[in-house]
């Protein structure tokens, strides 16, 4: 089985600007089928693999359930996210649709998505129906607005080959912190141009922010929380790793802003999606391996989910669609190549159908460590926080700023991005 990466990190940033573009451009359907009145629309994004796997869904649906009357439509994954929020607005979004985790915090401020909470009592539908985790991001408001279909389990990467070379302990299950610290340390500090890790760790702030539990920011109660020392713990790690380890090359490092693909780092975070690309950019090249998070590490939630849209005037036909995607033992297999399915019976077919070589990976430990993995609220104004986020983690990466005066300046300034 293979995984297709989404790369979805940078989309809510440029929902304000993709709106516009998007009114510009026209019809989202165009990109797929047209919309029909008597018809359930549903809309997603896609690539080339994903539309695949999405029309035969599609076509499993029709077969199964030969009255229904469905069509879609379908851009790619930026295009599909910069339409939303216009489609919202305008009432003229798909009946369902295909949403990232981020994008579901990120427009639920929109009011574009309904309330999943009455239909899943009316059917007795419960949340051990999948793998641990996955409503997590759905449940925003005191609402559920989305069901999960796939899950990215994500853990640690580490290059046998070039551990071995260095006489360094391949990481184990069970370990912790500490001992992640002194693997990337003793791999290398880029002298001979190896090194432990990529610094395209704290390229991302989300993934900085929930190492040990943290968010800069409370969506419940809009107030900051970048001072809490699970922040403080975190953005130190990375500064450690930087400045008192060498472990980790600075921005100003350009050069080696390669990934672990390049055969020159020790380690690096492993999202499931990078399976396939992992193993076809690797090749031959060095021995690799996954290991789960050390025992003290959180980590970001990820996961693609189905949505209905607020508007829709076909709420019970969305629905049965919805749940057939979710939870359709057919429809979970047929989004293996994409994904790991999020019905737990389905992921487990799912690590039983994978390459010799893939099964190995410790799936199951990541997929449980899943369930206390934190979604990282995105849109709107919590944009501007993360933003802010980012540029002093990039400080404390290339000038080694005070970790806890950065904070203490994130957390003043989200104040007042919040007030406003």
């Amino acid at each position: 089985m293979k995984h297709h990466g989404i790369t979805r990190r940078r989309l809510l940033g440029a929902a304000g600007v993709g709106a516009a573009t998007a009114a510009a451009a026209g019809g989202l359907a165009r990109c797929g089928g047209s919309r029909r009145r008597d018809e359930l629309f549903f809309g997603f994004g896609a690539d080339t693999v994903s539309l695949g796997v999405y029309e035969s869904i599609i076509d499993l649906y029709r077969r199964k359930y030969p009255k229904a009357r469905i069509s879609y439509t379908y851009a790619d994954h930026f295009g599909f996210f910069q339409r939303l929020p216009l489609m919202f607005r305008a009432g003229t979004a798909p009946d369902v649709m295909i949403v990232a985790e981020s994008w579901v915090s990120g427009l639920s401020q929109l009011g574009g998505y309904a309330d999943l909470t009455s239909f899943m009592r009316a059917d007795g539908l419960t949340e051990d129906r999948w793998v641990p985790g996955s409503l997590n991001p759905a449940r925003i408001g005191g609402e559920v607005l989305c069901l999960p279909i796939m899950v990215y389990p994500k853990g640690i990467a580490y290059n046998a080959t070039l551990l071995a070379e260095r006489g360094v302990p391949i990481p184990q299950p069970g370990w912790r912190e500490r001992d992640l610290v002194e693997t990337a340390a003793a791999v290398g500090s880029g002298g001979d141009r190896i090194w432990g890790m990529p610094s395209t760790f704290g390229l991302f702030p989300y993934d900085v922010a929930t190492v040990h539990g943290g968010l800069p920011f409370s969506v419940e109660t809009r107030t900051m929380t970048a001072t809490d020392e699970r922040m403080v713990s975190a953005v130190e790690l990375i500064s450690d790793l930087i400045h008192e380890h060498r472990a980790m090359p600075v921005g100003a490092q350009s050069q080696y802003a390669v990934n672990f693909t390049s055969g020159i780092f020790g380690m690096e975070l492993f999202p499931s999606y990078a399976l396939t690309a992992y193993r076809e950019q690797i090749g031959n090249r060095f021995e690799w391996g996954v290991v789960p998070y050390p025992e003290e590490w959180v980590g970001t939630y990820q996961n693609n989910n189905v949505a209905i849209f607020g508007g829709s005037q076909r709420k019970d036909e969305a629905w049965h669609f919805a749940t057939f995607l979710s939870t359709d033992p057919d429809a979970q297999r047929l989004l293996q190549p994409i994904g790991t399915p999020a019905l737990a019976t389905a992921a487990d077919e799912w690590q039983r159908d994978l390459a010799p070589e893939d099964r190995e990976l410790p799936w199951e430990q990541m997929i449980q460590g899943m369930g206390n993995q934190l979604v990282a609220y995105q849109g709107g104004i919590f944009n501007k926080v993360w933003d802010v986020l980012g540029q002093k983690v990039e400080s404390v990466q290339n000038h080694a700023a005070p970790v806890r005066e950065v904070l203490r300046e994130v957390q003043d300034r989200g104040t007042e991005i919040l007030r406003a």
